[in-house]
């Protein structure tokens, strides 16, 4: 049976003397008192505070039988750690978990540690205050949170940081530079938009061996925009605008020989120089699809450059050293756009070319032709060695001449 203390004078039933608040650090297991006999520490207030300096520490509830049925506390956790709360023999009343209120109240109390019920507080919805939330990309309207784009204008070099996230960054000077930061450091998600509207183009350098689109680096041309995201490793790039006036874009690849397949975003420059010492024949591997080029041979070595496709049997252009052409590929053939089959030219003047690669040569040898050996003098390639020189003073044949009749 349930013991209940009472009024001596009007017979209703009373509480002892209760404290109205009290703020706990639970740093171990600690027990309660009631507010009873002077007890002025760690007491049943009827609103507990608690900050849990650890997870899993227990707030033991006094004797049960020192109080009437229904006496109640609410415990609330304002802490980063649950704790539990357990009646006076370890027995297990309710978990407290990190923002949460518990009601707790008895409803037996005819046994030392007695019977009790609980009721969950701060579980429903909360209101936050937005512009303690805003950050990067983001700007508190009243009480809630809107993506912005902060826009800047910058016309000298300049490299991203960290902070420019989800901000348009708008060129306004002639050619320069901007550099992005480490993928790594800025982190997967991190975005910029670049825009140009100065009157050059702008370079897009990378930090480290970071890339962009698979590429060491980027270019936009003027009017030309695009979005540049990191993955946390490298960069990507979509929303390219391209200029529909300065449309151009260049490539320039070094080279040393062998096959070199250009990837798409290579292919898509239209004009496109070779650089490097060949130290083999190098044959560069055009897409499959219809584009015009602009192909200029600066390497140097005694070795070929010649643009082909992958498909087997169809023409295919060789380019001798310092010389540029117009292309033009059909999706299967690569054709010399300057080459007609029939022609009339009053005048033309060629490079100076050497032995190795003559001004003059033919489609299936780049090595043999005519060249200009020296002032005044018109040299006869052949193989890549000089075969023979014509001089106003006589022909002169180096590599000897071979039998015949004279």
């Amino acid at each position: 049976m349930s013991t209940s203390y009472t009024n001596p004078y009007s017979g209703d039933t009373i509480s002892p003397s209760q404290v109205s608040y009290e703020s706990l650090s639970l740093t171990a297991n600690t027990t309660l008192q009631w507010p009873v006999n002077g007890n002025t520490s760690q007491v049943v207030a009827s609103i507990i505070e608690v900050t849990a300096t650890a997870g899993g520490w227990n707030l033991i509830m006094p004797a049960a039988n020192q109080v009437s049925d229904g006496q109640s506390v609410l415990i609330r956790n304002i802490g980063s750690n649950l704790f539990y709360v357990v009646d006076s023999a370890g027995g297990a009343i309710v978990t407290v978990n990190p923002g949460i209120a518990q009601f707790i109240y008895v409803t037996t109390n005819n046994t030392i540690p007695g019977t009790w019920g609980n009721v969950q507080f701060g579980a429903g919805t909360s209101a936050a205050n937005a512009s303690d939330l805003d950050g990067y990309g983001l700007t508190a309207v009243g009480n809630t949170l809107n993506t912005t784009t902060a826009v800047n204008t910058f016309s000298s070099a300049y490299t991203l940081l960290p902070s420019d996230q989800s901000s348009i960054y708008v060129w306004t000077g002639g050619a320069g530079t901007v550099t992005l930061p480490s993928a790594v450091g800025v982190g997967s998600g991190w975005n910029v938009i670049l825009k140009n509207d100065g009157t050059g183009i702008l370079n897009i350098a990378l930090t480290g061996s970071n890339t962009i689109d698979g590429q060491s680096s980027a270019q936009l041309q003027i009017g030309e925009s695009l979005v540049v995201v990191s993955s946390g490793i490298n960069f990507y790039s979509y929303a390219y605008g391209r200029s529909a006036t300065f449309f151009f874009t260049a490539l320039v690849k070094n080279i040393t020989g062998g096959t070199v397949t250009l990837t798409s975003l290579e292919a898509a420059n239209i004009i496109q120089e070779y650089q490097g010492t060949l130290t083999s024949n190098a044959i560069i591997i055009l897409p499959p699809t219809v584009q015009l080029y602009s192909l200029q041979n600066k390497t140097t070595g005694s070795f070929t450059l010649t643009f082909k496709t992958t498909t087997v049997g169809a023409s295919t252009v060789v380019l001798p050293q310092g010389q540029t052409i117009i292309a033009i590929c059909d999706g299967t053939n690569v054709y010399n756009a300057q080459t007609s089959t029939s022609s009339s030219i009053n005048a033309l003047t060629l490079g100076n070319g050497s032995a190795a690669a003559p001004s003059l040569s033919f489609a299936g040898d780049a090595t043999t032709g005519l060249y200009l050996a020296a002032s005044h003098q018109l040299g006869l390639a052949v193989n890549g060695v000089n075969g023979a020189t014509l001089t106003p003073t006589g022909l002169l044949v180096p590599v000897g001449i071979n039998g015949g009749a004279f």
